[in-house]
């Protein structure tokens, strides 16, 4: 295991010192009197990226790739021990810079305006620093002359600020190539049209180096802006990297050309331009991935709300139909049973059991409807008749509860608007409320045990109030008698009220409490009329 770590950091030091070796190579264009000063220093950026992604124990790497670089490289190197001194002076300063980076974690991709910030601060501070030291070490060992101090100290620091911006956050990235071929794939024209922004960057620096004209460097940011916004940190600096490397070729293989350091500028403010650009764009995606991450986790959340919803309903409202079916088919079974079964009350609470099953099916294909968004079927619905319909099927339970159910409208009262399947949940509802209190509470003589269903019209609606005379809302769930999962009952489950105002609202109705006369709850409902009869009213 050691021997097979030991093989890989050898094959890496070597790879990074041809790999640097031979960009310094390609880099050295115009030099300032045959020095290492010249006018763009990719191998920089590569020295930086190992730094950062390795940590300040390949210092020593870095240091033997500048001597070497200097030494090879050079037109007329300094003297070997000039050399070593720049060489160690540049990469204590970049590992001090590098240092300074991963401590706030810049050994990762740049992904954000504040770390491009952060990075460009930095790297500007490292290579100003780096290039005073470096030319004034020449000037020291007699390289270079005094009058060319600021100009050599301008153009190394430039050169080393682009490598660096250029190069390091490309080769900080961790692309993915599954990824990158299936957004190719997904994206084939889009893909296209990059790679021809590329090209014409490309030939702009070609036809800039033909033209001698440094303004026509300028609409080399239009592809690299849209391959950064389109692309991120990525794109930005890979199409950076490639247009300095044209310019350069193209200013190298033009004869009688500008000069390099004409475009030094042009080409800083394009990669710092470009880094935050792509880092915005960065930033955006991996905001946007999180939102709809966070979108998706919400939808499944709801998903599985709204499938316990749905089955707490189905508890809620199966319940008492399947226990009205159950009694009847008992009651049915008992009088065939008899000696002298009576086949007029079997066929009748048979009548009855088919009834309450017929019931419960149709609630059970509302709920599954209201809770699968598939709307309301709105109908013209007698609201009377709903009432009446209801209090018949609760006939029986409230005989042996001893309660007066009394139902009473007006001989003429408009249709309205509704989903009748739900207006019957909603009222069926109400009324088992009313008789779950009137059963909760102790009989007395004064207070006779009492529930009232009346209708009425008004304006354009029509009003159904149900009212009993039990003890009324506990005060300690009035304020939340419509939330889910908020009751006064033992065994109550506190979706009855929540699921009715639910479906009254989604069909432009509404239900709401309110106090009394017979001194317990009051419940109205609120229908919209038919068109048709608010007219004639």
């Amino acid at each position: 295991m050691e021997r097979a770590d030991a093989s890989k950091s050898l094959a890496l030091i070597a790879g990074y010192i041809a790999l640097y070796l031979l960009l310094d190579w390609a880099s050295y264009v115009e030099p300032v009197r045959h020095t290492g000063v010249t006018a763009w220093n990719p191998n920089t950026g590569l020295l930086m990226a190992l730094l950062l992604a390795r940590g300040e124990r390949w210092a020593p790497v870095v240091a033997i790739g500048c001597f070497l670089g200097d030494l090879l490289i050079d037109a007329a190197p300094a003297p070997w021990r000039t050399t070593v001194l720049t060489s160690l002076y540049v990469t204590a300063v970049y590992t001090a810079a590098a240092w300074a980076l991963r401590r706030r974690g810049f050994g990762q991709p740049i992904e954000t305006p504040r770390g491009a910030a952060w990075f460009a601060g930095v790297i500007a501070a490292a290579t100003g620093a780096a290039a005073a030291g470096y030319v004034y070490i020449l000037m020291s060992a007699a390289q270079l002359e005094p009058g060319e101090a600021w100009g050599s100290i301008g153009r190394y620091w430039i050169g080393e600020f682009n490598g660096i911006i250029a190069l390091t956050p490309v080769l900080l990235l961790r692309p993915d190539p599954g990824a990158l071929r299936e957004r190719i794939r997904r994206h084939p024209r889009e893909f296209i049209l990059q790679c021809v922004g590329i090209a014409v960057g490309v030939g702009l620096a070609f036809a800039l180096a033909a033209a001698r004209d440094v303004r026509m460097f300028y609409p080399m940011f239009l592809p690299v802006t849209w391959l950064a916004l389109r692309n991120g940190v990525p794109g930005a600096m890979i199409s950076v990297s490639l247009a300095q490397a044209a310019m350069v070729a193209a200013l190298e293989l033009t004869p009688g050309s500008i000069p390099l350091f004409d475009v030094q500028f042009p080409l800083l403010a394009l990669g710092i331009t470009a880094l935050f650009l792509g880092a915005l764009a960065t930033q955006r995606a991996r905001v946007m991935n999180q939102v709809l991450e966070q979108d998706a986790a919400l939808q499944r959340a709801m998903r599985f709300a709204v499938t316990g919803q749905l089955a707490a309903a189905l508890a809620h409202e199966i319940n008492q139909p399947m226990t009205a079916l159950l009694s009847y088919l008992r009651a049915a079974a008992l009088l065939a049973e008899s000696p002298a079964p009576d086949n007029k009350r079997v066929a009748t609470t048979l009548h009855k059991a088919d009834a309450e099953a017929i019931r419960a099916i149709a609630v059970l294909r509302r709920l599954r409807e209201f809770y699968r968004g598939e709307g309301v079927q709105l109908e013209e619905v007698d609201a009377a008749a709903v009432c009446e319909r209801v209090a018949n099927a609760l006939g029986d339970r409230t005989r042996r509860s001893g309660v007066e159910l009394q139902v009473s409208s007006p001989s003429r009262l408009p249709t309205v608007l509704a989903d009748r399947t739900q207006l019957e949940i909603v009222v069926h509802n109400l009324l088992t409320n009313a008789l779950d209190a009137l059963n909760a509470a102790a009989p007395s003589k004064e207070h006779p045990r009492r529930i009232e269903v009346t209708t009425h019209a008004q304006a354009s609606n029509v009003f159904i109030t149900v009212e009993d005379s039990g003890p009324g809302i506990s005060p300690s769930v009035a304020g939340r008698l419509f939330e889910p999962l908020v009751t006064s009952k033992v065994s109550g489950m506190g979706l009855g009220l929540s699921l009715s105002r639910s479906m009254l609202r989604t069909q432009g109705s509404d239900l709401w409490v309110e106090s009394g006369r017979l001194g317990g709850a009051r419940f109205v409902i609120r229908l919209a009329m038919q068109p048709s009869a608010q007219i004639s009213l």
